[in-house]
């Protein structure tokens, strides 16, 4: 789905300013790294395995997230970025909150 990313995560439900850049890889090819929109300290893990090159290579996105309320609507704002060139941001939606694929979604806290 994501065959080569350097993005911002804006992982929440609620509207805010993106918080501090935190790195997830480094290659010689690209930086990978993730913003949050919420006052929490980590809301999000993510994890590149391996880390990305832009030279055809695949590898797996694990995110690993604890919800603090029932998951109605989740998505990624994708930025991209390659030397110095800002593509168009991209919405991922995960779940809409209505005819949803992942078994997650409207799933309720607890």
């Amino acid at each position: 789905m994501f065959s080569f990313m350097l993005f911002s995560t804006l992982f929440s439900s609620i509207f805010a300013e993106p918080g501090e850049q935190r790195w997830v890889c480094n290659s010689s090819d690209i930086s990978v790294w993730y913003t949050y929109c919420d006052d929490m300290k980590a809301p999000i893990s993510i994890e590149v395995k391996p880390c990305i090159t832009l030279k055809g290579s695949k590898g797996y996105l694990h995110l690993s997230y604890i919800p603090r309320r029932d998951i109605k609507k989740l998505y990624f704002n994708i930025y991209l970025s390659f030397n110095s060139m800002d593509f168009p941001m991209r919405k991922e939606v995960v779940c809409r909150g209505s005819d949803d694929l992942y078994s997650f979604c409207r799933a309720l806290k607890g």
